[in-house]
């Protein structure tokens, strides 16, 4: 998975090699958007904020010598701040192509996206076609969250009839269909490993892949207007290299375990 990634990255990258080692303009400070979802971003034992991309914006910071605030946001208000130029950059974002007229995109870690259902419901309702064709189901959703577009097509379908719910995170998400509240609810598959692993009752339920080869990218987001391109070449070669010397993967294993992707 590292390697594919990093082959992503290195599409996607401009001339990092050229980039001078301790250039004389400061790097920042540049405020980062993180949300709370899963073992990206999430408090621990002690009410303390830690996660994937907690250490990602620490060692990037580190790498590259830029100065870097995070600031604890919903996905919503951090892209309406970026896109009004009040937020410099963002983590985990999944790319579009309305978003990449605001930003740079540097991909760092991948995931698929499953709807979780009932075992009952799932197997009477466990294809898109069959659960809209049922007009009492309804399914919740993170607020402000990009979906892979086998997924985004099945929920405008729900959306145009008023049978979608909104979140205003992920442990909300889980809490509301987990008290019986919606008959859906789309988890990526870290989200999903970790919700299992906390709730016993949760690894009951029935994970289904509307797309199996579709895969969600997240990716650091960079604002075109307010970070000057030779720091952004910075934070690009920092993501590479650790890419490339498993740096990431070594995050992902220490808030996320050995997680399959497997239902």
């Amino acid at each position: 998975m590292r390697s594919w990634i990093a082959a992503l990255a290195a599409v996607i990258a401009t001339a990092a090699c050229a980039i001078a080692p301790a250039a004389a303009l400061a790097c920042g400070p540049y405020t980062v958007g993180l949300y709370e979802y899963s073992g990206l971003y999430y408090r621990d034992a002690q009410g303390r904020w830690t996660g994937i991309d907690k250490d990602v914006v620490d060692e990037i910071a580190r790498r590259s010598g830029c100065k870097l605030k995070a600031v604890t946001e919903s996905r919503v208000r951090i892209w309406a701040q970026i896109a009004s130029g009040q937020m410099d950059m963002t983590v985990s974002a999944l790319m579009t192509k309305e978003r990449e007229l605001l930003v740079e995109f540097i991909p760092y870690i991948e995931s698929r996206q499953f709807v979780v259902m009932r075992p009952a419901l799932a197997a009477s309702s466990g294809t898109p076609a069959a659960f809209l064709a049922d007009k009492r189901r309804r399914v919740i959703v993170v607020r402000g969250y990009v979906f892979t577009p086998t997924v985004e097509s099945w929920l405008t379908s729900l959306r145009i009839q008023g049978r979608v719910d909104e979140a205003p995170d992920q442990p909300t998400a889980i809490r509301i269909f987990r008290a019986g509240r919606g008959d859906a609810v789309v988890l990526g598959a870290h989200s999903l490993a970790l919700a299992r692993r906390a709730d016993p009752v949760f690894a009951n339920f029935t994970a289904l892949s509307f797309a199996p080869t579709e895969r969600s990218i997240g990716a650091l987001a960079l604002s075109r207007e307010r970070i000057p391109q030779a720091d952004r070449d910075l934070m690009r070669h920092a993501v590479d290299e650790m890419l490339k010397d498993g740096t990431i993967d070594g995050y992902k294993y220490r808030h996320l375990g050995d997680v399959s992707e497997t239902p």
